[in-house]
C-alpha cells in the first residue's frame, strides 16, 4: 500500500510504494499534484545527513522551471518573447524597459471571458475586433485616474502588438487607433511667479535648491540629480545629457544668480561629515535620485494645491519656464543670446532648434513680456 511522505523540501512530496521483491520504491514530485520528476529504489534521498544528488536537484529546478513558464503561445509567452528578442526594447534605456514591463503586466491580468485573466489565453485573441472592448475596459478600470497613465499603458500595449505583427506572430494590432484620453496642450505649460513663490514658500532647503537649480539650468530630471561637482568650470556648467545618451552636450552659462545658488548649496555641503559628489544632495546628505527628488517633487506640489489633480505644473514644465524665460532674454538682448546659446544651453542641435522651441517656450508668455518690456 501507498503511503505519502512529505520531503524537507518545502511544498515537495513522495509517495513510497512497496514492491513484490521486498524493495521499496520512491516517486518524487514537484508539489501536490505536481508532475513527477524522479524514482528512487532502497532508501529515501532524504534521509538525514545525506545528502541530495545534484541530478535531483537538476531535475527538481527544471520541472519547476517548467511549471512557471508561460503557457506555449499564450499572451504570456508571446510578452516573453518580446522582452528577450523585440530589438525595440533591447535599445530601450533601463527607466523605459522598467515602465514598459510594468504596463505590461498589467495587460497580463486584464480579464477577458468568465474573468479569466489574459496571461494564459492563446495570442491569438489580440487578432479579433472584440478585443478591443477589454483593452478600453481595463485602460478605465486600471488607469482611469490618470488619462496620460492610459495612454502610456495602452502605448506599451501597442508597442509588443506591432512587434508580434512583424514577428508574424498576429495580423492586427488592435491597439492602433485607440483614441487616446489626455488631451495635451497646444501651449506649452510653464510655472507662473506667482506658483514658484508658492512652492518654494514652504520647501525644505534641499527641495527648493533642486528647483532653483532647474529653473537656471533647464535641466531635465535625471541629468539635475546627478550633476556632478565635476561639472562646474569657471563660467559654465557642462554636462552629456542622458536623454542623447551622452551625444549632446548642455553647455549652461554661471549668472550672478545661479553662482550665488551653487555658493549657498556648498557652504551647506562644507557642514557634512561625507560631501556627496553631486552639487544637489538630499537633507540625508546623500545624493538625490531621480525617483527619490521626482517623489518629494510631486508630494510637496500636491500639498499645496499645485498637484495633477489641480492641473499643476510638473517638474518637466521647469524645463519649459527655463527656455521660455531664455527666448524672452534673447528677444531683449540679441546680440548676447544667439541660437547658438540656446543650443548649447539645452543640449540642443541647430537643425531641431526651431522644433525645440515650438516644443518648449510658451508663445504667450513671450509675447506678454514683450508687450510689457515696450
Amino acid at each position: 500500500m501507498a503511503r505519502e511522505l512529505t520531503m524537507s523540501i518545502k511544498g515537495l512530496h513522495v509517495i513510497a510504494k512497496k514492491l513484490a521483491t521486498g524493495q521499496t520504491r520512491y516517486y518524487y514530485y514537484a508539489f501536490r499534484g505536481g508532475p513527477k520528476f524522479w524514482t528512487s529504489e532502497g532508501s529515501r534521498l532524504d534521509e538525514p545527513g545525506k545528502r541530495l544528488p545534484p541530478e535531483f536537484i537538476q531535475a527538481y529546478s527544471e520541472v519547476m522551471e517548467d511549471e512557471r513558464a508561460p503557457v506555449a503561445d499564450s499572451f504570456a509567452m508571446a510578452v516573453m518573447l518580446y522582452r528577450k528578442k523585440s530589438p525595440a526594447f533591447r535599445k530601450m534605456k533601463t527607466k523605459g524597459q522598467t515602465a514598459r514591463i510594468k504596463y505590461l503586466d498589467k495587460w497580463l491580468e486584464m480579464p477577458l471571458k468568465a474573468g479569466q485573466p489574459a496571461a494564459n489565453a492563446p495570442l491569438s485573441v489580440f487578432d479579433s475586433r472584440r478585443i478591443i472592448k477589454f483593452i478600453t475596459s481595463h485602460r478605465d478600470r486600471v488607469w482611469g485616474h490618470s488619462p496620460s497613465s492610459a495612454d502610456e499603458a495602452v502605448l506599451a500595449l501597442s508597442a509588443f502588438l506591432t512587434w508580434c505583427k512583424k514577428d508574424g506572430r498576429l495580423d492586427w494590432n488592435r491597439a492602433h487607433g485607440i483614441e487616446p484620453l489626455y488631451e495635451r496642450p497646444t501651449e506649452a505649460r510653464i510655472w507662473s511667479l506667482e506658483e514658484q513663490a508658492k512652492f518654494l514658500k514652504t520647501a525644505s532647503a534641499h527641495l527648493a535648491w533642486a528647483f532653483k537649480l532647474a529653473l537656471h539650468t533647464g535641466l531635465r530630471r535625471e541629468d539635475l540629480t546627478r550633476l556632478p561637482l565635476s561639472a562646474i568650470t569657471k563660467q559654465h556648467l557642462i554636462i552629456p545629457t542622458g536623454k542623447s545618451r551622452g551625444r549632446n552636450t548642455a553647455l549652461i552659462p554661471i549668472t550672478p544668480p545661479l553662482r550665488s545658488l551653487l555658493d549657498e548649496i556648498d557652504a551647506a555641503r562644507a557642514k557634512l561629515a561625507t560631501a556627496p559628489l553631486t552639487i544637489l544632495f538630499s537633507s540625508k546628505g546623500k545624493p538625490w535620485t531621480a525617483e527619490g527628488f521626482g517623489t518629494s517633487f510631486d508630494r510637496h506640489r500636491s500639498r499645496i494645491g499645485l498637484g495633477p489633480e489641480n492641473h499643476g505644473p510638473t517638474i518637466h514644465d521647469m524645463r519649459k519656464t527655463c527656455a521660455t524665460n531664455m527666448v524672452i532674454l534673447q528677444h531683449l538682448y540679441p546680440t548676447l543670446i544667439s541660437d547658438q546659446v540656446l543650443t548649447d544651453l539645452f543640449g540642443w542641435t541647430p537643425g531641431t532648434l526651431a522644433k525645440m522651441k515650438r516644443i518648449y517656450v510658451s508663445d504667450a508668455a513671450v509675447i506678454e513680456a514683450m508687450t510689457t518690456s515696450l
